[in-house]
């Protein structure tokens, strides 16, 4: 029997960033609110095979309390709370190493996924083995319009989407490799999959909605991803953006 799986790796942010920033949400989500739904429409509406991997980056003790009552039911795989913000993309990078399923899904704690979701966009991603794919389930058209690239059987096609969460096979994401950890790393890597041939596949209408939106975060701002030891040894994990 060939069993297949997804691993869905999410990342919850923390409130504050080392700027001072907040993260503004749509219709005045708390953070707290906005996590509990991803969660639950995560539980209720995925129909794909999937082990969850959740990684908690020092949100607040309560989120932390909700994610690990999570875990004790069974709803999430593994968990991993960090007692500062290591960054999305040391988040991902990690859960890539410990997860074991065959699709890899990078999400975050603003996605609230609809039915079929995952389902959907895995079969996206097998009806065209030959086509060098990464699937969405959903389309920021206001900020990726000009990346688009057609449809293919009503499926929509875009260069540059899916950052928000994004679905591929494990030997794609080899080929990819892992996600930079310095600022703007997200549009490094989406440039790099786009100059290597790979596009983003949609479905026709949205399977998942974006509810929360960058409004005082500056990712472009001396981003800084320390780590201090128990003997006080301050390690920065950092890497330089490539020119």
């Amino acid at each position: 029997m060939n069993f297949k799986y997804c691993s869905i790796i999410l990342v919850h942010y923390a409130l504050v960033d080392d700027h001072g920033g907040k993260y503004a949400l749509k219709e005045k989500r708390t953070r707290s609110e906005m996590l509990r739904e991803v969660m639950d429409s995560i539980e209720k509406n995925t129909d794909y095979p999937a082990e969850l991997i959740v990684y908690d980056n020092g949100g607040e003790p309560d989120d932390s309390n909700y994610l690990l009552d999570l875990t004790r039911k069974g709803v999430i795989n593994i968990y991993v709370r960090y007692k500062n913000n290591m960054h999305w993309a040391w988040a991902f990078n990690e859960g890539s190493k410990i997860s074991t399923g065959d699709y890899l899904c990078f999400t975050c704690n603003d996605v609230v996924m609809k039915p079929k979701w995952l389902s959907i966009c895995i079969a996206m991603l097998e009806k065209y083995p030959d086509r060098k794919f990464v699937a969405s389930p959903f389309h920021i058209s206001h900020k990726q319009s000009k990346y688009d690239r057609g449809t293919l059987d009503k499926n929509r096609l875009n260069s540059m989407a899916g950052s928000n969460c994004m679905i591929m096979s494990r030997e794609t994401f080899k080929k990819l490799g892992n996600f930079g950890v310095f600022s703007v790393s997200g549009t490094y890597w989406f440039r790099k999959k786009a100059k290597m041939g790979y596009t983003t596949i949609m479905p026709p209408k949205d399977l998942a909605d974006h509810i929360g939106f960058a409004g005082g975060l500056d990712w472009r701002s001396k981003t800084r991803i320390k780590k201090t030891l128990l003997n006080n040894q301050e390690i920065d994990f950092t890497e330089r953006a490539p020119l």
